[in-house]
């Protein structure tokens, strides 16, 4: 009797070891070591394991372990799979894993949805480290879609401190939103900052170049349907005020050409304000540098 009990004991103990929840929990065991181990394609392999082992059994894998595989397929650029492990967790509150997260839509061009993602999570990084980092990449991911509405209320809440490159990326978005009186004080506001940065030197002889040439133009279409001496009288008054314009554009431009003395669209832009300004012979000269190019 006592050796059919133990017999009975050991069958008991036998199967359990050999139970499906046993199998999980090993396996789960094994994909945290390699974790730690920073083997992250053998965790793949132990994760699809685990997925069917738990698929036969109906049982569910624990997010830690979804998590664990999630950021193994993005270090081995397996992106869309990581995309489908991460949709699969139930709750993510880690910072830097929904980073990660995050990361694979950046990866596989779906802006979009890396988007959504973010807005979704992106309360969850108040008050960390990563807030920043989690807000600029908001504001990037904003403009890749063109939301430039939404991108510049989310850079309300950034710190650029100072970060020039960054500043212009904002100039960039208050111009698509036309806001460019508001573009125009960030832009004077970089360069004095840095006053050799040539995207904010070029955008700032940009905009005064075709201010002063809209202005020009609009003056002289009025002037040539009503041409009198009183008419010629405010036209000559407004060129004044135009010129100056133009001589801005001017100053700028000659500084670029100094950073850069190749490049053609500068001298372009030089030749039609020293045209405007009735600098003849600035303008045979700029000529010969262009054409010499």
């Amino acid at each position: 009797m006592r050796i059919i009990r133990n017999l009975l004991l050991l069958t008991i103990i036998f199967i359990s070891a050999c139970s499906p929840t046993k199998k999980i929990l090993t396996i789960e065991s094994d994909i945290s070591n390699l974790y730690q181990q920073e083997q992250y394609q053998k965790i793949l392999l132990q994760y699809d394991k685990l997925k069917t082992l738990c698929s036969q059994n109906n049982l569910p894998i624990n997010d830690n372990t979804k998590i664990s595989a999630a950021i193994a397929a993005n270090k081995t650029e397996n992106y869309e799979q990581s995309i489908t492990i991460f949709n699969s967790i139930d709750s993510l509150y880690n910072p830097e894993v929904i980073l990660t997260g995050s990361e694979n839509f950046e990866k596989t061009y779906q802006f979009k949805e890396g988007l959504d993602y973010l807005n979704q999570h992106i309360n969850k990084f108040k008050g960390s480290n990563l807030e920043q980092t989690a807000l600029l990449k908001l504001y990037r991911l904003q403009q890749q879609i063109e939301d430039y509405e939404a991108a510049n209320k989310t850079w309300i809440k950034i710190d650029y401190s100072n970060n020039t490159d960054l500043m212009f990326e904002q100039i960039t978005v208050l111009t698509k939103l036309n806001k460019k009186k508001d573009a125009l004080a960030l832009c004077n506001e970089l360069l004095k900052i840095d006053n050799s940065h040539e995207q904010a030197l070029f955008w700032k002889a940009d905009y005064y170049y075709n201010k002063a040439e809209k202005w020009y133009q609009n003056e002289m279409a009025k002037y040539n349907r009503d041409a009198n001496y009183t008419a010629y009288a405010y036209l000559r008054r407004e060129l004044k005020k135009i010129s100056a314009n133009f001589r801005t554009a001017r100053d700028l431009l000659i500084t670029l050409h100094n950073i850069d003395p190749n490049n053609k669209k500068y001298l372009g832009y030089l030749i039609n304000t020293y045209v405007r300004l009735d600098m003849k012979s600035e303008v045979e000269k700029t000529k010969k540098k262009l054409k010499a190019l």
